[in-house]
């Protein structure tokens, strides 16, 4: 894996995930916790890929309904 790879897999909390996309934290929250979008728990915190979570934005899903 070169460096470059590596920047392609930027993983976010919850509470930035929310914040770099100007949405609310509860909503975010509630994308993982429903498996609308695919998370890693690590310790007590939710993980989620920055790709992943755009790309579910982008598609104009409401609340994982697509």
């Amino acid at each position: 894996m070169t460096r470059t790879d590596r920047a392609a897999f930027r993983m976010f909390t919850i509470s930035e995930a929310a914040t770099y996309f100007g949405v609310s934290k509860h909503f975010i929250r509630q994308l993982v916790l429903t498996n609308t979008i695919p998370s890693v728990k690590a310790g007590k915190k939710y993980l989620i890929n920055e790709k992943n979570l755009e790309n579910y934005l982008q598609s104009g899903a409401v609340c994982g309904k697509m």
